[in-house]
């Protein structure tokens, strides 16, 4: 089996690939504080995805990958065209797909025992 710990996929320098690469040395690189494509979503979701099941339901898989080449790309895409009003759900999925491409997850496997021992303990009640 393979440890997930030891997954290694950094981004090749000189690419121009969102997805995959590591967040920090994404951020440092973009000098940004947040991904543009999770931000880009994050304010078409605010905006336009209030509907039922948003990151549950899956969008197209064709409207996913289009939406991600286009991030890929140096422009920026329109959130705004038909194709992805209509497929709100492709919008949410980029997001998911987004992180589940990390080479290190946002709660990294060095905190993982952590987390699970925070499971366990009672919770202070107020």
């Amino acid at each position: 089996m393979k440890n997930k710990g030891n997954k290694q996929k950094t981004k090749k320098k000189g690419s121009d690939n969102v997805f995959g690469c590591d967040l920090t040395e994404h951020l440092q690189d973009s000098a940004q504080d947040v991904p543009q494509v999770l931000q880009k979503c994050a304010e078409f979701i605010e905006r336009y995805g209030i509907v039922d099941g948003i990151y549950r339901l899956s969008g197209v898989t064709s409207n996913i990958q289009r939406l991600r080449q286009e991030f890929c790309s140096e422009v920026c895409p329109d959130l705004t065209k038909e194709v992805y009003l209509q497929d709100i759900h492709c919008v949410g999925s980029l997001c998911k797909l987004y992180f589940r491409e990390l080479p290190i997850p946002l709660l990294t496997y060095e905190l993982y025992s952590k987390f699970t021992v925070s499971m366990f303990r009672p919770m202070c009640r107020m």
